[in-house]
């Protein structure tokens, strides 16, 4: 039986626990458990740290007319160090012409790792350079000339510090019979909002099948507690199952977008 507490207050008594989650937090509420296999898997998650940056226009983005090169409401970016996502939020919205034009555009993994700070206190000088390297990313994306990018009227910049996996042991779920604790999350499969659905459902059957056996045979319930880890492929912000995006390329050779 798991006795759970919250500044020591008590929360009552559970069967069994799950572990929804990744990175320091869980870490730490791993630490005291006694649960070192399951800590010692969640350690071995390894998180890519990317820059958001949300900038407000008053007017649509120009998109220099070119052959084969179309308007888009969103885009991976390949080529830009600074720029892997862009995405038209207003066009979310059934907004009024006169509205001003809200995007958001993520950096690319390595970005992020190159200007990491403190995501809860983020100093003045990196907001600025990040902003400003992005916003010159977002120019080389759509091919316009340097400094011709009109200037948003509002901008916010957070750093994602435990953004995404970057690698998985490729399992549905991780399940300690003994402990009768057990992880689920995207990162086990992959790292998509598809894979978190399907690990928590997979955790859930198992650890109902767990105890209709009645447990008298934990070792075949144990999964995921050895498994190593491999790297992840996909999207720098994630994976999209089933996603088919067609190819774009700009007049600057090394850059390509997909929207």
């Amino acid at each position: 039986m798991w006795h759970l507490s919250e500044n020591g207050k008590p929360q009552g008594g559970f069967d069994a626990i799950v572990i929804a989650h990744n990175g320091k937090c869980a870490n730490r509420l791993l630490s005291s458990s006694g649960l070192p296999l399951l800590m010692k898997q969640m350690k071995s998650l390894e998180l890519s740290s990317i820059w958001a940056l949300l900038a407000a226009f008053e007017k649509p983005l120009i998109v220099p007319p070119r052959e084969n090169f179309n308007p888009f409401e969103g885009a991976f970016v390949k080529g830009v160090d600074s720029i892997s996502w862009m995405a038209n939020n207003t066009k979310k919205l059934r907004s009024q012409s006169d509205e001003p034009k809200c995007w958001t555009f993520f950096s690319t993994a390595a970005y992020g790792k190159q200007n990491k700070v403190p995501q809860e206190n983020i100093p003045n000088v990196t907001a600025e350079k990040v902003k400003r390297d992005m916003l010159e990313g977002v120019e080389v994306a759509l091919g316009l000339s340097r400094g011709s990018l009109e200037q948003p009227i509002y901008t916010r910049v957070q750093l994602w510090g435990a953004a995404l996996p970057t690698n998985t042991p490729n399992i549905p779920c991780i399940f300690d019979p003994y402990g009768r604790a057990g992880i689920c999350g995207d990162w086990l499969l992959g790292s998509s909002v598809e894979a978190a659905a399907l690990s928590g459902m997979a955790l859930a059957d198992h650890i109902a099948d767990y105890f209709e056996s009645g447990g008298a045979r934990p070792d075949e319930f144990a999964i995921g507690l050895n498994d190593a880890f491999q790297p992840i492929k996909g999207h720098d912000i994630g994976q999209f199952p089933g996603l088919k995006s067609k190819e774009q390329v700009t007049e600057t050779e090394t850059c390509s977008t997909y929207a």
